[in-house]
C-alpha cells in the first residue's frame, strides 16, 4: 500500500508537495526539495505538462522520485495521449511500482508554449477513471485481458468555487462512481467558500485534500486589477496582504498566507490532508511548513 493511501485510511493528515520536472535533463532542482522535506511531506506531485507546457515526462521524473527515496504522486493528463497511450502509461506506472495517480483533463494546448500542438483529449479525467480501474480489474478498455494487474490509488480534483456549481457537483457524482480514492481540490484562498462547499457536497466516503498555493506577484497584480483565475480567486483582503513591489517579497508573504490556511484548514478539518503548490522551491515549501506549524 502506497504511504499516502495509508496515511489517508489510517485518518492522518498527509502532505503533497508539488515538485517540477525541469524543460530539460538538469534534475537538481525537482530533486533538491526531496532531501530537505522527505521527513515532513507525505509524497511529491508531479505535474505532467502543466499548463500545457513541455517538460520532462512525468512518468520518468516519478521513477527518479521513488529512487530518490520518496514517494510520487504522478499526475496524468488526457490531453497528450489516446486511450491506448494512456494505457500503456498507466501499465508502465504499475511494473514500476507507482501506485498514486491523479487523473486530470488538461489545459488546452492554447495556453501553453507549444500553441500548434494537436490536442488528443481521447478520454477525459472520469474515463481515465474508468480505464485505470479496469486495469486494476484484469483488463484494458477493449475488454481484451491482461497478463498481471497493476494496483493503484487514484485521485481526481474537484472546484469548490466552480460557477455554475450544479456541472461541478455533476462531475463530481461520476468520479465517485468511476471509482475514485481520493480528492485534490483547485486552489484554495478562502476558507469561507471552502466551508460552504462542504456543507453543500455533503458527507463523503473519498477523502479530500484541500490545495494551497503560493501565488506570484503576477497573480496577485492580476486579482488587483480584477481578473481571477477560473477555478479559484483571491480575495480582496488576501490581495492586500500579498501586494508588493518586489516579486520574491510577494513569494514570501505568499508562503506564510499558504501556511496560515494549512494550519486552519488541519486544525477545523476542513479537509483529510493538504496538496501544496510552492512553486516547486525548497525555500518557500519550508517557509509553508514552518508558518503550519507541521
Amino acid at each position: 500500500m502506497s504511504k499516502l493511501k495509508e496515511a489517508l485510511a489510517g485518518g492522518k493528515f498527509p502532505i503533497v508537495m508539488e515538485i517540477n520536472p525541469p524543460k530539460g535533463v538538469d534534475l537538481k532542482g525537482m530533486l533538491a526539495p526531496l532531501q530537505g522535506l522527505n521527513g515532513q511531506v507525505t509524497a511529491f506531485g508531479i505535474p505532467d505538462n502543466e499548463h500545457a507546457k513541455m517538460k520532462l515526462s512525468a512518468l520518468a521524473a516519478a521513477r527518479l522520485v521513488q529512487e530518490a527515496g520518496a514517494e510520487p504522486l504522478l499526475l496524468m493528463t488526457c490531453r497528450d495521449r489516446n486511450r491506448l497511450a494512456l494505457e500503456s502509461d498507466l501499465l508502465g506506472a504499475g511494473a514500476l511500482g507507482l501506485e498514486n495517480i491523479l487523473a486530470l483533463s488538461g489545459d488546452f494546448v492554447s495556453l501553453g508554449d507549444h500553441p500548434d500542438a494537436k490536442p488528443v483529449y481521447d478520454a477525459d479525467s472520469v474515463q481515465l477513471l474508468q480505464i485505470a480501474r479496469g486495469l486494476m480489474a484484469g483488463h484494458d478498455s477493449a475488454g481484451l485481458p491482461l497478463k498481471g494487474s497493476p494496483q493503484f490509488c487514484l485521485g481526481a480534483v474537484l472546484i469548490p468555487e466552480a460557477d455554475p456549481m450544479a456541472p461541478q457537483l455533476l462531475k463530481i457524482k461520476k468520479k465517485l462512481e468511476a471509482g475514485v480514492d481520493f480528492f485534490i481540490s483547485a486552489p484554495i484562498f478562502d476558507l469561507e467558500k471552502l466551508r460552504q462547499f462542504k456543507k453543500l457536497l455533503g458527507p463523503q466516503e473519498v477523502k479530500f485534500l484541500a490545495c494551497v498555493k503560493v501565488p506570484k506577484a503576477e497573480e496577485v497584480e492580476q486579482a488587483a486589477q480584477g481578473q481571477h483565475r477560473k477555478v479559484y480567486s483571491l480575495p480582496p483582503e488576501v490581495v492586500q496582504e500579498l501586494a508588493g513591489n518586489d516579486p520574491e517579497e510577494v513569494l514570501l508573504k505568499g508562503a506564510a498566507l499558504a501556511g496560515r490556511l494549512l494550519r486552519q484548514i488541519r486544525e477545523e478539518k476542513l479537509a483529510d490532508g493538504v496538496y501544496v503548490k510552492a512553486k516547486g522551491k525548497v525555500e518557500l515549501m519550508a517557509k509553508v511548513l514552518e508558518a503550519a506549524g507541521a
